[in-house]
Parts: C-alpha cells; sequence; structure tokens
C-alpha cells in the first residue's frame, strides 16, 4: 500500500506536470479517496477547489458528486482536527468552526443539483453533521439530520453509510436527549454486516464500545481499523502509534 507521504509526492509531482490543466473525472475520484484515507484535509480542500472550478465551465452529475464527496472530507477532517483542541483554544476552533461550516454548506448546495438517492441523502445528513457543536446547535439541525438520513436508508435499507450516519445521534448525545449506546451499537454492526471494511463504522463501534464499558472489544476494533489502513489517523492517535 502506497504511504501517505508517497502519495503526495506523487500527487505533487502530477499536479506540478498538470498545472493549468484539469484533472479528469477519475483522476480526480482517485486523489480523493486518497486523501481521505491518508486523513489529508489539505489533499481533500484541493480537489475541492478544482471540483468547484471544473463546475463552474462544464457541469456534470459525476462532477457534482465529486464536489459534494469533496466538501464532505473537508468538512469531516476538519471536525477530527476540531475535536483534537483543547477547549482553552477558542480562537481556533472558531477559526475551524467557520471552515467546516463554509465546505458542509458548499457541499449542502451542490446536492440540491443531484437526483434524490440514498448516497446523496446520506451525504447531505453527514454535512449537517459536522455543523452540529453544541446544544443549540443540535436543536437547529436535528430535525433535517434525521429526516435525511431516514430517506436515505427508506431509499435503500442497505446502504451501509447511512447506518453510520443513523448511529451518531444515538452514540453521541446524551441519554436524556436520546443517546443510546446500545442501540448504537446495533446500528454500526448492522453496518459492518453490509460492509466489513467500512472504516467509519469500525472506528465509531470502537467508540460506542469504550462507551458501553468495554474497553477489550473497542481495543479489537481500533487494532482491526489500523489493520485494514495503516494511515487511520484516529486509530493511531488511539493506539499511540507513531507515523
Amino acid at each position: 500500500m502506497t504511504s501517505c507521504r508517497a502519495a503526495g509526492i506523487l500527487l505533487a509531482c502530477a499536479t506540478a506536470a498538470t498545472a493549468g490543466q484539469p484533472r479528469d473525472l477519475p483522476s480526480l475520484g482517485r486523489a480523493l479517496d486518497e486523501a481521505v484515507r491518508c486523513y489529508d484535509v489539505a489533499a481533500a480542500t484541493t480537489v475541492l477547489s478544482e471540483a468547484r472550478v471544473a463546475r463552474s465551465s462544464s457541469d456534470s452529475p459525476q462532477l457534482t458528486a465529486i464536489h459534494a464527496r469533496a466538501a464532505l472530507a473537508v468538512a469531516e477532517l476538519l471536525r477530527i482536527e476540531l475535536e483534537g483542541l483543547a477547549p482553552g483554544e477558542g480562537e481556533q476552533r472558531r477559526l475551524l468552526g467557520l471552515r467546516i461550516d463554509a465546505a458542509a454548506e458548499d457541499g449542502l448546495q451542490v446536492l440540491d443539483g443531484l437526483a434524490e438517492t440514498s448516497e446523496v441523502q446520506r451525504t447531505r445528513a453527514d454535512l449537517i453533521a459536522t455543523m452540529i457543536r453544541s446544544d443549540f446547535r443540535a436543536k437547529k439541525y436535528e430535525q433535517s439530520f434525521r429526516a435525511a438520513v431516514d430517506r436515505a436508508l427508506g431509499l435503500d435499507a442497505d446502504n451501509a453509510r447511512a447506518w453510520v450516519s443513523s448511529a451518531k445521534p444515538y452514540l453521541f448525545a446524551e441519554p436524556e436527549h436520546g443517546g443510546d449506546v446500545a442501540e448504537a451499537l446495533r446500528r454500526l454492526g448492522r453496518a459492518l454486516e453490509l460492509d466489513p471494511r467500512l472504516e467509519s463504522a469500525r472506528l465509531l463501534r470502537a467508540v460506542a464500545y469504550d462507551k458501553s464499558g468495554d474497553p477489550a472489544a473497542a481495543e479489537r476494533d481500533w487494532q482491526a481499523a489500523l489493520r485494514a489502513n495503516p494511515e487511520c489517523r484516529p486509530a493511531r492517535d488511539r493506539l499511540h502509534v507513531t507515523p
């Protein structure tokens, strides 16, 4: 498997070699997949910028989908950075929050140009989820989030990523606000039944096992995520694996 450092060098070389020449759809898709695998927000941001520019002159459903996916990748990767900041780093948290919201709103806007599918609705739900960072925001966005998740699963009950999305409120909300770790585990288990290699399901299930008081099961999922993707940043951080 190509290391993220080597992939970054290859990407830089390819970008330099094709300066001024837009990448085609397959190349953009591969670059986005690699950015997500490596948790590389800079690379994901580059794809987002390229997709935005490309759509200004020649749009297509495939390019629009890449634009939305890149916006979600940027928002989610920035959200990971935000969650790693100490509570006292208020100004940095505020600036990251603005960047998250800008990426999420960009993605939500372009989704309106796509035909409705389960994956479009799942992407909508996850974009909304990145903007929920407080009780106030939870109330503001919760209805839209739940509607998108329900619609995604209604369109395709076997959409593993939508099952992951549906687990988030149960995992992260307080019990008095609907939190239910056992239900989160059930939904994440269903996601992994449908797609045993789905990294997001594995990582969230590790968190859920931790919250349920089963550190051994959590450890197994952290380890499994790292074996499947040695660049998995949350697993590396949790298991204290150095680059």
